[in-house]
């Protein structure tokens, strides 16, 4: 039996349970913040973990196209708020879902306010205001983009129109300005104060032209770009301000405050003193971000374009925003970040919160005890039916490793690529593992089984007639299953996936070891 153990499958089998086994307990570290412990490498659902699910819906229906730049805006709306990955999923052509796992109430709050509110559209050619949101219209068909090939790479193009009002304050704002920079602002702050602690204030004082002038600079400070083209107040705040009385309250004379910093650079009894004086405070410390990215998520400055033509003052009611990319991937991706932002203040659809489920903590966790308590209960059944029919205990046991091996791999897998365990998941894991042991009772009848003639088959004959069957039901599996995962909702999505994954696991590692454990015992047994 020794030699058994060292076959390559078995090998196999057991290095991909142990290596889940480190996923599951985080000791790989998947989840560095949860800690080691069973199970605190998995990422859980609202079903587990306590949230919210909204359910969105569309005025009308709408085409592919639209309804994946109504999905794109509202999840770049959502993570502005510095809650990330938050899933934005379509279903059919009138609806969106949002989940939120683990959602405050707080930030559920915030969450309805950016869903039911319009952002602030701004276009801006060297400082002066050109468009609005409502003022912006993008054609999201075929027709309103251009994709050619071109010596190094693609050109791309996206088509813009401007109303009347938009169309004539463009033309005067880009009056003289050609090659000048063309700012796109979502939300700027524009009644607003950002104050930097001394050292980054002439940091970006100087900083100016790395070599990214065509995109960003357009020859100026990056002081310069935040007072000149966004129309921000800026203000130093001396390292040496440890309390609220020497911070010159009188210097801010605008409705809003961004603290440029973190505690340590701009004390919190700054923040508390601007507050008490009415000023509304909100904190963006620069973290791990450059500082173009850093003042660009201040700015809300989505991108800078250069203005390709002198309008003379002309009303522009049609323009072209134009672009290389070194591929098609890349040039795609433009098209769809300059649509994405140029209807990112003016939905492409109105839309409304139909319907809002909401998750306590307490109970998602009520659900995963319950989860794992009747997952337990199932594998006993299981492997009481098991002995129940074939009375053998060397048989009941390598049926129950491969399907607790079974169930160990897909949670793996699931900590791995960070896929949410929620109920339909689990429902999923729980097919996959009753379809494995279906499988493992075909290899083991026909295993035990004679010919009709009274004659012996080879027993390798046996294993690959009982294959032929297993790898049948699979392939039948995936074609009921392979539709949900391409046009799913997110709860049947996720049941497909584990499913899928646990069918593909089964078939390629468990059962052939399954089967080579099974071929020894019973050789030994005749």
């Amino acid at each position: 039996m020794r030699h058994v153990l060292k076959n390559w499958r078995i090998v196999m089998f057991s290095v991909t349970v142990f290596i889940s086994l480190l996923l599951l307990t985080n000791i790989v570290g998947i989840n560095p913040d949860n800690g080691f412990g069973f199970g605190n490498g998995l990422d859980y659902g609202i079903d587990f973990a306590g949230g919210i699910q909204m359910q969105l819906r569309l005025e009308r229906p709408v085409s592919t196209e639209v309804m994946s730049v109504e999905k794109q805006i509202i999840e770049n709306r959502l993570n502005s708020m510095g809650l990330k990955d938050i899933p934005v999923r379509p279903w059919g052509d009138q609806y969106l879902l949002v989940t939120i796992a683990q959602a405050t109430p707080d930030e559920e709050r915030r969450i309805e306010e950016v869903l039911r509110q319009q952002a602030r559209f701004e276009e801006r050619i060297d400082g002066q205001l050109a468009t609005l949101g409502d003022e912006v219209s993008v054609d999201l068909g075929p027709q309103g983009a251009r994709l050619a090939p071109v010596q190094g790479g693609y050109s791309w193009s996206v088509s813009v129109s401007h109303n009347k009002e938009g169309a004539c304050r463009f033309g005067k704002a880009g009056d003289g300005k050609l090659g000048r920079p063309v700012d796109i602002f979502i939300d700027r702050p524009g009644n607003a104060t950002i104050i930097f602690p001394t050292g980054e204030y002439l940091i970006l004082a100087n900083m100016t032209d790395a070599g990214d002038s065509d995109r960003f600079y357009f020859g100026q400070t990056m002081l310069e770009v935040i007072g000149d083209r966004a129309h921000v107040e800026v203000m130093p705040l001396s390292s040496t301000t440890q309390s609220s009385e020497e911070f010159d309250i009188k210097a801010v004379k605008t409705a809003e405050a961004i603290l440029a910093g973190d505690e340590n650079q701009i004390p919190d009894s700054v923040r508390n003193r601007l507050e008490e004086e009415g000023i509304e405070t909100v904190r963006i410390p620069q973290g791990n971000m450059s500082y173009i990215d850093w003042v660009k998520k201040m700015l809300g400055l989505q991108s800078a374009l250069r203005l390709a033509f002198d309008p003379g003052g002309e009303c522009v009611y049609h323009a072209v925003i134009e672009g290389s990319s070194g591929t098609l991937e890349e040039a795609q991706a433009e098209i769809r970040m300059n649509q994405v932002l140029l209807t990112s203040g003016n939905l492409p659809v109105a839309l409304t919160i139909e319907s809002k489920s909401t998750t306590p903590p307490t109970l998602g966790h009520k659900f995963l005890v319950y989860s794992l308590y009747t997952g337990i209960i199932a594998i006993l059944a299981v492997g009481l039916i098991i002995f129940i029919r074939y009375k053998r205990i060397e048989i009941l046991l390598p049926v129950m490793a491969a399907s607790i091996g079974d169930i160990v791999m897909i949670l793996g897998f699931a900590a791995l690529i960070s896929w949410e365990l929620d109920l339909p998941a689990l429902a999923g894991i729980i097919a996959a593992v009753g379809t494995g042991v279906d499988h493992l009772i075909v290899i083991t009848d026909e295993t035990l089984k004679m010919s009709s003639m009274k004659k012996r088959i080879s027993m390798s004959e046996r294993i690959r007639k009982a294959f032929f069957i297993i790898f049948t039901a699979a392939a039948t599996i995936f074609a009921a299953m392979a539709p949900l995962m391409v046009i799913g909702a997110g709860m049947l999505k996720g049941f497909a996936f584990t499913t899928l994954m646990g069918v593909l696991i089964g078939v390629s590692i468990s059962r052939p070891a399954y089967a080579k454990i099974i071929e020894e015992l019973l050789k030994k047994g005749e």
